[in-house]
């Protein structure tokens, strides 16, 4: 009884949505078929309009604008022209009139063989007493005016156009009349045609949608490759099911995608196949599987189902025996099982997999140890959208510390360091963000961001500067363009200095050795920062020709505990002062550190003992600003 009704619903639904759509589909065609048509017209009409002016010709329209008497032979020549014109034209009338005290005048007009017929033929100078007031108003115009009225000989839709007589500089109108009737009568079999039409089309649309909907819906929701469900099937199921809870797992293949790039996706196809069927003749009856994708399927099963049983199932697959045997292909499984609310299901089971991936377990269980890992997922989701806002709200902003020569306590020039201002108005540093700029490959981005409000801000100054730049922006074309521009309006490019990361610069030596190259033929220097944390090889980077070396934080903090690394600080110095190369050491915490490094004789420090990275020139007490 109730499919009954809902067949029965299904029909009068069926059934309303073709009346709304026959009623749309008429009301449409009408108002497309009438806007066609009456842009037709209208153009027919100024057409028709416009060429009386030419039938009638010079000599006609002068002897009329200069009050002069037509005589009634060249009138009916001139009528019979324009008779003829208005029925090559589809018209019903084309005419010519003036305007004397305010009355209307015709001064030429075509006739139809109806008016022949009742003797209704206008002749010279014929008033039009059902002239309108928008008939007079045209003469006063500049523009084509257009009308619907009714008169004696019809009702029609006309135009007239205002011409003005060069010699006598009085205004004629030539007009041309279309009988609304004729308008109509297209409408209403438009109309007809399109009801008809409509319920034809209906009929066999909804027959093809019916199969083409059936069809979709299995071709869809099925794994081509192997005949099982796919995901869409998935999705549909864990959406529309009515136990809120189940138990799921997600199977992952580790080796598909290299039995894919050696034997091609067919060989793998069979693999993915051979392993559902597999699951299939050992898992019960309750139990669903879907390829999930490429090298992932998914077993889903009540919650009442016992954990052990899907486990089991997984862990005592034997990797010794081939899936296949033509050729022989041997796979290893990993796994994530999740139970709880369908909704959150698919997503636990994946992070519980991807775990297992990572720790080379066979399966895993989704609980609350993973729950943290979630956790992290979702903050780097809401880090990149806080990121993303800040880029589009200007919230990216330099901060500046200073670097002080300690021989003579002067602020030799100051690092600009990224900073992200929150919605909150909370100050991130770059660790907090800058994992997600990388991510997002938005580091030419943050480069622009920060170069140019630096450019701005020290335009107008004699300050020196300096930026961190990767090796990733050099390699890119827009970028390197951009601060090529950049240093041709740069007052004073000798005081910018760009660091750039000893290991990118090692590793992508020949292009980066091209970059600097380009800036410091405008004047900018280059020193390599971080040096000691990666390849450590002087030479290499001597290769480069930069201007200094800026020593590793890592290295500075233990310079007063490690004698090895204090050797290595003071071999690096008296290396660079025969070089005549700068030496900066970063991170300089206390005093301790600061006389270290004196004693290694490295006199530009930079870091939170002297002023921590502030909006503005941050000036430590007792130094002065020299550059």
């Amino acid at each position: 009884m109730l499919k009954g009704r809902v067949k029965v619903s299904w029909l009068v639904a069926g059934f309303a949505l073709f009346l709304v759509s026959l009623v749309v589909y008429i009301y449409y065609t009408y108002h497309t078929t009438r806007a066609e048509i009456m842009e037709s017209v209208d153009a027919r009409l100024l057409n028709a309009a416009a060429s009386v002016k030419h039938i009638l010709g010079d000599d006609y329209l002068n002897t009329m604008n200069q009050n002069g008497q037509i005589n009634f032979f060249d009138y009916e020549v001139k009528s019979r022209q324009l008779s003829e014109f208005a029925q090559a034209l589809d018209v019903a009338y084309v005419y010519a009139m003036i305007l004397k005290n305010n009355r209307v005048y015709f001064t030429a007009s075509s006739y139809t063989q109806d008016d022949m017929n009742n003797g209704k033929i206008t002749q010279y100078l014929d008033i039009y007493p059902e002239a309108t007031d928008l008939n007079i108003s045209a003469f006063y115009s500049t523009e084509p005016v257009f009308e619907v009225s009714a008169d004696q000989w019809g009702h029609f839709k006309t135009i007239f156009i205002p011409f003005v007589d060069d010699k006598t500089g009085k205004t004629y109108l030539t007009g041309a009349d279309i009988t609304i009737l004729d308008l109509n009568q297209k409408l209403s079999e438009s109309v007809s045609k399109a009801a008809a039409m409509a319920s034809f089309f209906f009929f066999i649309a909804i027959l093809v949608a019916a199969i083409y909907v059936y069809l979709l819906k299995r071709s869809l929701a099925t794994d081509s490759s192997t005949g099982f469900e796919n995901h869409i099937a998935l999705e549909y199921l864990l959406k529309k099911s009515n136990s809120h809870h189940m138990q799921l797992a997600v199977v992952w293949v580790n080796e598909i995608e290299d039995i894919n790039s050696f034997y091609g996706t067919e060989i793998g196809d069979k693999v993915m196949k051979n392993l559902l069927m597999h699951f299939k003749s050992r898992c019960s009856a309750n139990c669903h599987l879907y390829r999930l994708a490429t090298n992932k399927l998914v077993l889903l099963s009540p919650k009442e189902t016992p954990y052990e049983e899907l486990s089991d199932l997984i862990e005592t697959y034997n990797a010794n025996t081939p899936l296949l045997t033509d050729p022989f292909i041997y796979i290893t499984l990993c796994a994530g099982i999740a139970t709880g609310n369908k909704s959150l299901l698919l997503e636990n089971a994946h992070i519980a997999a991807l775990q297992a991936k990572q720790g080379r377990h066979t399966v895993i269980n989704y609980s609350k140890a993973l729950h943290d890992v979630k956790t992290q997922y979702q903050y780097n989701v809401e880090m990149a959208k806080e990121v993303h806002d800040a880029f589009d709200n200007n919230r990216i902003v330099p901060y500046f510390q200073p670097i002080i020569d300690t021989k003579t306590n002067q602020i030799v020039q100051y690092e600009c360091l990224a900073r992200m201002v929150t919605a909150s108005g909370e100050i991130l540093k770059p660790d907090a963000f800058l994992n997600v700029v990388t991510r997002s490959r938005m580091d030419g981005l943050l480069t622009r961001t920060i170069f140019s409000q630096c450019i701005s801000r020290f335009r107008k100054t004699n300050i020196c500067w300096s930026l961190n730049i990767t090796a990733q922006d050099m390699l890119d074309p827009s970028l390197n363009e951009f601060i090529t521009n950049e240093l041709k309006r740069y007052p004073h490019p000798s005081n910018i200095t760009l660091e750039l990361i000893e290991t990118q610069a090692i590793a992508n030596y020949s292009e980066v050795k091209a970059f600097i190259s380009m800036v410091k033929s405008k004047g900018v220097k280059v020193i390599i920062d971080d040096f000691g944390s990666g390849y450590s090889n002087i030479s290499n980077v001597l290769k480069l020709e930069v201007d200094g070396i800026k020593l590793d934080g890592g290295l500075i903090k233990q310079i007063i505990h490690d004698n090895d690394i204090y050797l290595f600080i003071e071999h690096i110095a008296a290396f660079a002062n025969q070089l005549d190369l700068l030496l900066i050491a970063e991170s300089v915490e206390n005093a301790a550190i600061v006389n270290a490094l004196e004693k290694a004789n490295v006199t530009l420090m930079q870091g939170n003992h002297f002023a921590q990275p502030a909006p503005q020139f941050a000036t430590p007490e007792n130094a002065d600003l020299i550059c």
